[in-house]
């Protein structure tokens, strides 16, 4: 196998782009402003949920005094000679015109209850049910109901504070709060990165399609520029100079075909790169191997190429047309890259759920230092290498083998070997 060579594209020196830092510090606002509407969203969530558990469980609470006398409530007949009720609740008998006769309280220190006017507190004593007032407390209005003297009393609060309450929703937002500081450091950094790596990875895809630009117009360029020169030697009108026009034009028509292939190569890679769709039915690998093999044999003699072909099955789905191309470029790649005399050899088996193809040959091998860059574009073979300085090729033909496999789902290698190369294609079996 031939080492390979790649050549720098020639052009005025341009300074290198510098990193886009703004659209990384805007994905990272991005990020951060993402991540702050969501962490609020679900500490708000979370809050009127606890506070809505928080007031059903106080309603529940405040509805166990109801139609219970007076007297029990407040627990004038408790063993220990203190009230009876919890710490968070109060109970208050006002008259007719909301002024607090009487105050029962769970504990000593609990919030001052609202005023209430008698309007408010009929109201509140049709209504039926918990409420809430002042924002402090939960409270129920009721008529008293038992002996005499409890309905002389006009109206009975039953309230309980919503102190502890709402010092649970704070613990809850605090505790949000700090765990929201630890996953905001940690997204900002995750962002951060993530944002660095797309600029460099939008900076490499920049540098390469500049790179393969450049490359591309300096292939069309060669053909062109020897169709030019070849074109005002056609121009001569002399009698004496009609063989060198004969072999200008032979010139000329080999150079189109050059550069027509070579735009058919990056049409294609195109293509590949666009996703667009492939001719895909079942194709029968042993089938298009053997003719490929032929092809080969009939055509370049000087090479000889074997062919192997395990038992059993050996058909994917998937384009005819491509799959043809992904052995021929391998074979012309090994045929190109090695002297005459050379052996190729063309297995084909399957793998698990896979069909491999291998074209091995023992030539003189890819360069350690190359090997990685085996399936960039336009990297070609020093002609030297192959025995007789014949023509590289485009350097197109492994990118294709590997756009091709990738576009059926598969997989291209060059594998480790002790003689020449040893390329690897992988293709699903398909259902």
């Amino acid at each position: 196998m031939l080492g390979l060579t790649t050549g720098e594209p020639r052009g005025p020196h341009r300074a290198p782009p510098r990193p886009p830092v703004a659209a990384g510090s805007r994905a990272v606002a991005l990020w951060l402003a993402a991540t702050l509407v969501t962490l609020g969203t679900v500490a708000a969530l979370s809050a009127q949920a606890l506070g809505h558990h928080l007031v059903l469980r106080t309603d529940e609470e405040i509805e166990k005094y109801r139609g219970v006398q007076l007297s029990e409530a407040v627990g004038v007949t408790a063993p220990n000679g203190r009230s009876a009720l919890d710490r968070s609740c109060l109970i208050l008998v006002l008259d007719s015109t909301g002024r607090v006769t009487e105050r029962y309280a769970g504990a000593p220190d609990l919030p001052s209850f609202p005023a209430l006017a008698p309007a408010r507190l009929a109201a509140l004593a049709a209504r039926g049910h918990p409420v809430g007032i002042g924002g402090t407390y939960r409270a129920l209005v009721v008529r008293p109901r038992g002996p005499a003297p409890d309905r002389e009393r006009t109206y009975v609060v039953i309230a309980r504070s919503m102190a502890d309450a709402h010092q649970a929703v704070t613990r809850l937002l605090r505790a949000e709060a700090a765990a929201s500081l630890v996953l905001l450091a940690a997204v900002a950094c995750g962002a951060r990165w993530l944002g660095g790596r797309a600029a460099r990875q939008r900076l490499d895809s920049e540098r390469r399609l500049r790179e393969f630009l450049a490359a591309a117009g300096h292939e069309l360029r060669n053909p062109l520029t020897t169709i030019s020169g070849y074109a005002q030697l056609a121009r001569v009108g002399h009698p004496s100079s009609e063989r060198m026009r004969e072999e200008a034009f032979g010139r000329m028509s080999t150079e189109v075909e050059r550069m027509t292939s070579l735009i058919d190569e990056l049409v294609l890679l195109s293509e590949l790169d666009l996703g667009q769709s492939l001719r895909v039915r079942y194709v029968d690998l042993a089938e298009l191997c053997r003719a490929a093999v032929t092809a080969a044999r009939d055509c370049h003699p000087e090479h000889p190429v074997r062919l192997l072909v395990a038992p059993g099955e050996h058909t994917v789905a998937g384009d005819p047309l491509r799959l043809h191309q992904v052995v021929a470029n391998l074979l012309a790649n090994a045929r190109t890259h090695t002297p005459p005399g050379t052996t190729t050899t063309l297995g084909l088996g399957t793998e698990g759920d896979h069909r491999v193809i291998e074209v091995t040959d023992d030539g003189p091998g890819v360069p350690d230092a190359l090997r990685a860059r085996i399936f960039d574009r336009f990297v070609r073979g020093d002609g030297a290498s192959a025995g007789g300085g014949g023509s590289t090729g485009s350097g197109l033909g492994l990118s294709i083998v590997a756009a091709i496999a990738a576009a059926h789902g598969g997989t291209v290698t060059l594998e480790p070997s002790d003689r020449g190369a040893w390329f690897r294609v992988r293709l699903p079996a398909g259902p």
